[in-house]
């Protein structure tokens, strides 16, 4: 025996050291990667987020709106899921580097495939529309993540610039509707030489955004109506002669 193996003897007797078990050590791994798919599937949910965020931007729109294209921009930009993504991909760089082989890997590949990695959970999570459903829990349940959507909100009412959007309190004969803004104005709104985009149910309670003019202080015609939630791409419909509701 060494001298130095008799030295570690000494100390393991001395100090009354142990071995863990090995139960200890599978729980260990298992903890690891327990966090290692939670901080995936947080990824994937944030990325999700991003996507439905900029693939629900009216980026047509822009000339309807007061602020230059950078503003336009930086607005529609949903800066606190890119936080959230850029945490838990770190948190998955740092526990897959902590598992058996993890740290065989350069530091550059892990994250890019972490990043990759969220946005392919993220496409398939907004196949199945649980972005949509998580932000509107949000809106409805945090005042935090509220506050967030109300500078967006305010930002479509704008009817002078050509911009409405509210909810619909009570159709109207003739092809028109009573429509409370998301200020509380209620307006009377024509919208009997509309086009209607998208799949939406004309009815109370419907959420929606219309492109058109203001005719006086509470009365707007609708060029164009689409739904609140999503960008009212695909099917449209234009309406005319006095629609009846």
């Amino acid at each position: 025996m060494t001298e130095l193996s008799k030295k570690i003897l000494e100390k393991i007797e001395k100090e009354n050291i142990r071995p863990y078990p090995k139960t200890y050590f599978l729980f260990k791994r298992s903890v690891i990667w327990g966090l290692f798919v939670l901080s995936i599937v947080l990824g994937a949910l944030s990325s999700g987020l991003i996507i439905y965020h900029l693939g629900h931007t009216e980026w047509d729109l822009y000339p309807h709106f007061k602020q230059s294209f950078g503003q336009f921009v930086l607005m529609a930009i949903p800066y606190l899921w890119i936080l959230f993504l850029i945490a838990f991909s770190f948190l998955m760089y740092h526990y897959f580097r902590r598992t058996e082989r993890g740290y065989r890997y350069r530091a550059s590949l892990v994250i890019i495939a972490s990043i990759a990695l969220s946005f392919a959970g993220g496409f398939l999570l907004n196949e199945i529309q649980v972005p949509q459903r998580f932000d509107s829990y949000l809106e409805k349940k945090v005042p935090f993540y509220k506050g967030l959507h109300k500078r967006r909100l305010e930002m479509w009412v704008s009817p002078r610039n050509g911009l409405l959007a509210g909810t619909v309190e009570e159709l109207l004969p003739d092809g028109r509707m009573r429509l409370k803004d998301f200020r509380g104005k209620v307006w009377q709104v024509d919208v009997s030489q509309a086009v209607w985009r998208g799949r939406m149910n004309e009815r109370s309670g419907e959420q929606i955004k219309i492109i058109g003019t203001m005719t006086s202080d509470s009365s707007f015609r609708a060029q164009e109506v689409r739904p609140w939630i999503g960008r009212g791409k695909g099917r449209f419909r234009r309406q005319r002669g006095g629609r009846r509701f």
